[in-house]
């Protein structure tokens, strides 16, 4: 089924409590979910911003179709929710349940000099994610080496210190920002790469879930 139909079936789905099945190209049961408001929910999967989750990344490159039962309350639902998934035991019920394993790159990019940290839940804050990444512990080995690397600011501050410069500078494992230690734009170009590297991972790990 094209995208305009995905659309439209999201468009056209009741504003009422219910259950929504989705389903791929063989009409298999993908995901079960329910929700007071169907549409509502089922539109917050498809929206540019939407849910982040690598699971429900790949969930929504491979549904094809979207089936709405409505019910009477959302006690109702829930109660059809959990005779459905023991039912049909769709794949991405399980996966979505597993998701806190996940872990994602968070690039601070509002800060001046933004800091690389890894994450297991995304927030609204204006800083630039990548992922989720399956390994947590790879992804922290892939920060650690970018850190390493590009040798970004580790301390929370971005400005220089009145008591000298972070432990980190000390050392000579960062730049030192936060004792005038690199120029603004020289720090960014250092930014500009490490995007580039972690676009890069995202497309590595979806062709390795796929």
């Amino acid at each position: 089924m094209s995208k305009n139909k995905i659309d439209s079936r999201v468009e056209s789905a009741p504003k009422i409590p219910g259950v929504y099945l989705m389903k791929d190209d063989n009409g298999k049961v993908m995901y079960i979910g329910k929700a007071k408001n169907l549409r509502s929910r089922v539109q917050s999967y498809f929206r540019e911003k939407g849910d982040g989750r690598f699971s429900v990344a790949i969930l929504r490159d491979k549904v094809r179709t979207v089936e709405y039962l409505t019910t009477k309350n959302d006690k109702e639902a829930l109660l059809l929710e959990d005779k459905l998934i023991k039912q049909y035991k769709p794949k991405y019920n399980i996966d979505l349940k597993d998701d806190s394993r996940y872990s994602s790159v968070k690039l601070t990019i509002r800060d001046e000099y933004p800091r690389l940290l890894v994450v297991h839940q995304r927030t609204d804050d204006g800083s630039l994610y990548f992922g989720p990444f399956t390994s947590a512990s790879n992804t922290k080995k892939m920060v650690k080496k970018l850190n390493e690397k590009y040798k970004l600011r580790r301390c929370k501050g971005d400005k220089p210190k009145k008591d000298g410069p972070c432990l980190y500078a000390q050392i000579d494992g960062c730049c030192a920002p936060c004792a005038n230690g690199i120029p603004l734009d020289e720090y960014r170009e250092k930014i500009k790469k490490i995007i580039i590297s972690l676009r890069r991972a995202e497309i590595m790990e979806v062709k390795n879930e796929t």
